[in-house]
């Protein structure tokens, strides 16, 4: 019996391997920032991968007065994509009566939770409502295999401390039986998978009993060898449909397959599962949503005195012929991110955008815009941490548009076979250059020679491509 017990748990391990996708997903919210807190506050955090930008998911800011139990929420959304960043962005107006303000991430979409969480400070067990984030619900009346509705998973929470992880596995009634008769046997489990590791291992809080055989406990599943190992105890607690369990983090970073705590992606991979065994066979019977948890909570001390931001290094150029370049570092010694960032460009405010956040050493924000006249234009730039301002003086930029048409080389407004006569002197008898010098160069290779000539030629006796037209699609390439 324990031989066949042994390949049922390798076969729920192969389960909540494959259904974890822990292993898929970028490390989440780093880096994450506040504005200097104040009356409006602005939190956001970056991601290097396009998950976060399915318009399906929600993303919240979950935010206390740290003595207080009851948490407020206000929504985060996608505010720009750079240098392959997704930045999402979120205010709330609150300011704490305690001045210590607790705060974490969530998303969540059709099929997964990712989630930062409070952090249980007193170790408390079983763990208040409090101390734990929701990592998903599971719909009602999903059990397959003949599962009742105490095998029926309907909501996992998870929370932590410095030594513990802590579980809150909710069903659809009936309590938690552990078996009925003498050989058909619930298991009510979650997996966990660490997304450094390079073993095939996973790992679970399992709330069990088999006789001689295995009782509740942190159990370690090897896929090579089909192994089920206990590794350690865990605490378990029964209330009404709510089993709550916890283990000891060191239990887990004690064994050669994890990689350390938290793991140096920052987060592990949860995955709630029940199943019924039985002498000869396995059957799992629910499996709720999948979990990515971050142990991790923030605090902004609403009372620190603030340090205001600097501006260095403006820069504004010409690129191309119509383009502005604009550019500036923004460094906050307390790492606060820029609330407002505006290029003000004759007036007109245009969001400043950075691909690294290194806020505290100096933030390279950049921004481009198209002008269409010649002339002097002026500009300046405005930052502010929330609560204090800088901006730089008033300044200046020269653009001239020059307007030509490729291929005109003699400036007759036209191109023609002159045009091409007016290449072959310039190159073979010296004479003067194209004006502007880019209305020669036809095949866009930054030089007027005789491949441009020919380039007309062929325009205007065959029908070639337009000039500078390379790909043929009536859209100029140079």
């Amino acid at each position: 019996m324990k031989y066949i017990l042994t390949l049922c748990f390798a076969a729920l391990m192969f389960f909540i391997i494959s259904n974890s996708n822990a292993q898929d997903i970028p490390t989440p919210y780093v880096p994450d920032f506040t504005s200097a807190p104040s009356s409006m506050t602005q939190f956001e955090f970056d991601v290097a991968d396009s998950i976060y930008a399915d318009t399906s998911a929600e993303h919240q800011i979950i935010y206390r007065d740290q003595p207080a139990t009851a948490w407020n929420s206000d929504p985060a959304e996608f505010i720009y994509h750079v240098c392959s960043t997704y930045t999402f962005s979120g205010q709330i107006n609150y300011a704490p009566p305690s001045d210590m303000l607790e705060w974490y991430w969530r998303s969540e979409n059709d099929t997964a939770v990712i989630s930062q969480s409070p952090k249980n400070e007193g170790d408390v067990f079983p763990a208040p409502d409090y101390l734990m984030t929701d990592m998903g619900a599971d719909p009602a009346g999903d059990t397959e295999n003949g599962g009742g509705n105490h095998l029926d998973i309907t909501h996992l929470f998870a929370g932590y401390s410095d030594t513990k992880l802590y579980f809150q596995f909710e069903n659809n009634g009936g309590g938690y039986p552990t078996n009925q008769g003498l050989f058909t046997y619930y298991i009510y489990s979650v997996g966990i998978v660490d997304p450094n590791t390079t073993d095939s291992v996973a790992y679970a809080l399992v709330y069990a009993n088999v006789p001689t055989l295995f009782s509740p406990g942190l159990y370690v599943m090897d896929a090579t060898d089909s192994s089920f190992t206990q590794i350690g105890s865990i605490a378990t607690s029964i209330s009404g449909n709510m089993l709550r369990m916890s283990c000891n983090i060191s239990d887990l970073t004690a064994q050669s397959s994890w990689s350390d705590w938290p793991p140096p992606d920052g987060f592990i991979g949860l995955a709630p599962v029940t199943a019924t065994a039985v002498i000869t066979d396995i059957s799992t019977n629910d499996f709720g949503k999948t979990g990515v948890f971050v142990p991790k909570s923030n605090l902004l001390d609403f009372g620190a005195a603030n340090n205001p931001p600097a501006l260095s290094d403006a820069n504004v150029s010409i690129a191309g012929e119509d383009t502005i370049l604009a550019e500036i570092i923004y460094t906050d010694p307390d790492k606060h991110l820029p609330a407002l960032r505006e290029f003000i460009f004759e007036g007109d405010s245009y969001p400043m955008r950075a691909c690294v956040k290194s806020y505290d050493t100096g933030a390279l924000f950049e921004q481009s815009l198209i002008v269409a006249e010649t002339g002097w234009y002026d500009y300046y730039f405005r930052f502010s941490d929330g609560v204090d301002t800088a901006a730089t003086a008033l300044d200046s930029v020269y653009v001239e548009i020059i307007n030509y048409i490729c291929g005109d080389a003699s400036g007759d407004e036209a191109v023609n076979v002159s045009d091409a006569v007016y290449i072959i002197n310039y190159v073979f008898l010296g004479s003067a250059p194209p004006d502007p010098f880019e209305s020669g160069d036809v095949n866009c290779d930054l030089t007027v020679n005789v491949s441009d000539a020919v380039w007309i030629i062929n325009y205007v006796f065959l029908g070639s491509n337009d000039p500078c037209d390379i790909d043929g699609d009536n859209i100029p390439d140079c």
